[in-house]
């Protein structure tokens, strides 16, 4: 029997990982197929999970709870954090602890029948969700090879808000390992996700729990296909890529509403397709309209539905290149909340788009890129690090060549696939 390892890396990666986490032990007693993520002791079901960092405070926030039974190898932190820079996490601290982790990784993995893929969670904005995962993923690329999938779900900076100076850096220096190291990219930012949420939910406060939650939802379904439907998810990604470097989606989730929220109602096939293919509710925003190389529809509902959106109007008339139509999967398990506040949805669905108009957003990141390193601004915060100058450059070139990748489709005329 297969499994899933998952590995939650930093501050951001390790409270998501925390709330997805809480979201599968909601889970648990329906899932139908628990050693995907747990291996089983003397009917005791531990998770196949690394949380680490180069801190303790987020690592500490997630083994206080006692409910979910930890291993002792499923956390590993370091004495000092990174302070937000990529050459910390990559060079120095980093490397104190990455054996270790990697003897962690090895034990857990050993008890599987096989390994399918690593589930990773991290922020590429700070300093060990970069840096480290960077040194981390270079190293099981080695060690596990080509054939374990190694699929990402990673929060990117921010296109205007912002609470790192260093961010850009950081973010620029990790694209080379989202390029190189992994085989799906799955985008988000916490700008895009607080607007998505705001529209959807009447909240006086957002904080970063229900970012959090909202990712894991998205995880908790993507799993969920092999857990409560014993499907082979290893190579859903791998089919939305027409070219292997292309390999960044943005996902739209919905619908999400407060428990306490009397008027809500259920929304018919036509109008929650419509609903989940707006562009105001992708969860990475970009300025242009979409241009979609491929799509897949993930629903989620206990009732099982082999037409659901299959012959949908909406679906059907998306405009992609390679007259490619939507998938369609559907995740057969309830929707489970951990946030008090936000109602079980009789259904919910994330739509996941390879969406070539996101060389906006590597434009972007481009040029807040070339701003600084012009002024020579931070240069010693990562050179006295263990850095090489040379380095920037190479970080900038990775960055042009995706730039590059996506521009030759961003410009194509879009072919249509109507079939009215």
């Amino acid at each position: 029997m297969s499994s899933a390892f998952h590995i939650h890396i930093g501050g951001a990666g390790v409270m998501i990982g925390d709330m997805l986490w809480k979201l599968y032990e909601k889970e648990h007693n329906e899932t139908t197929q628990k050693n995907y993520i747990y291996e089983q002791v003397d009917g005791h079901y531990h998770p196949l999970v690394l949380f680490i960092d180069l801190d303790d405070r987020m690592i500490f926030e997630v083994q206080r709870n006692k409910q979910i039974q930890f291993k002792k190898n499923s956390f590993l932190n370091g004495t000092e954090d990174a302070s937000n820079i990529y050459s910390k996490g990559n060079y120095t601290y980093g490397k104190e602890i990455l054996d270790q982790g990697l003897e962690y990784i090895r034990k857990q993995v050993e008890t599987m029948d096989r390994l399918d893929q690593f589930l990773i969670t991290t922020s590429i904005s700070g300093g060990t969700g970069s840096g480290f995962a960077n040194l981390l993923m270079s190293r099981l690329i080695l060690d596990y090879g080509n054939k374990v999938k190694k699929n990402a779900f990673i929060l990117f900076p921010s296109s205007e808000m912002s609470n790192n100076i260093l961010e850009t850096y950081n973010a620029t220096f990790s694209i080379n390992m989202t390029k190189e190291y992994f085989d799906s990219v799955i985008m988000f930012d916490n700008q895009s996700m607080y607007s998505v949420i705001d529209q959807q939910l009447d909240l006086d406060y957002l904080d970063y729990s229900h970012l959090n939650n909202l990712i894991a939802q998205i995880i908790s379904s993507y799993t969920g296909l092999r857990r409560f439907n014993h499907i082979d998810n290893s190579k859903f990604f791998q089919n939305m890529c027409p070219y292997p470097n292309l390999h960044y989606f943005i996902p739209s989730y919905g619908k999400m509403s407060l428990i306490n929220d009397y008027t809500r109602k259920q929304s018919n096939q036509t109008e929650f397709i419509k609903y989940l293919t707006q562009k105001q509710i992708k969860l990475y925003q970009c300025p242009k309209n979409p241009k979609h190389l491929s799509t897949t529809l993930l629903f989620r509902q206990k009732e099982e539905n082999h037409f659901y959106g299959k012959f949908d109007s909406t679906l059907q008339n998306l405009e992609h290149f390679y007259n490619q139509t939507p998938r369609v999967f559907q995740c057969t398990s309830s929707n489970y909340q951990v946030l008090s506040e936000l109602a079980q949805m009789k259904q919910t669905g994330t739509f996941f788009s390879n969406d070539a108009s996101i060389v906006s957003r590597f434009r972007l990141l481009g040029k807040k890129f070339d701003l600084i390193y012009e002024k020579g601004a931070y240069l010693w915060a990562y050179v006295s690090e263990g850095l090489e100058e040379f380095e920037f450059s190479e970080a900038r070139e990775a960055l042009a060549s995706i730039e590059s990748d996506y521009s030759q489709i961003d410009v194509a005329p879009v072919s249509t696939n109507h079939n009215n």
